[in-house]
């Protein structure tokens, strides 16, 4: 495969992107700026007293970041993980996580190793199978002259 047929590939390979999230400061002074999209640990206390607003067993917020004040973070909430790992997909609702309901905040940040591997691993995937099933297009044996009666004589 050329070069500038490859090009593409890897450009969407990177545009899907690889993002992790790392550990954003103490839970009592943390204040990404806003628009950060974080993830929220709730203590099991906060998941009981926001069950009413995030759903029952409700244990992570993933969200990005509206604003933050002493009593608490406020998020446009894009996903919400319970207690056995099931998510529920959200539309952006603003929910406000009091600093006591929180464990942890984590920060999402793009991760260049995890994406170079993914694009690597895409790029090489259409490689092979470039290689594959490139060809003339036709079958071997099937062709001019090589129908039935043909070439039998």
């Amino acid at each position: 495969m050329t070069s500038h047929r490859a090009a593409p590939l890897l450009g969407l390979a990177l545009l899907a992107g690889c993002y992790t999230y790392r550990t954003a400061g103490p839970v009592d002074t943390t204040a990404p700026e806003a628009g950060t999209r974080i993830e929220v640990s709730l203590t099991q206390q906060g998941a009981v007293s926001l069950a009413a607003q995030l759903g029952p067993g409700a244990q992570s917020v993933e969200g990005n970041l509206l604003g933050t004040d002493e009593t608490g973070l406020s998020l446009a909430v894009w996903e919400v993980e319970d207690a056995r790992r099931a998510r529920s997909d959200w539309k952006g609702e603003q929910v406000t996580i009091p600093r006591e309901a929180i464990a942890a905040v984590r920060r999402r940040i793009f991760s260049p190793g995890a994406t170079g591997l993914l694009g690597g691993l895409l790029a090489g995937g259409a490689l092979a199978a470039y290689e594959v099933f490139k060809g003339s297009g036709s079958v071997a044996g099937v062709g001019p002259g090589s129908g039935p009666g043909q070439g039998q004589q």
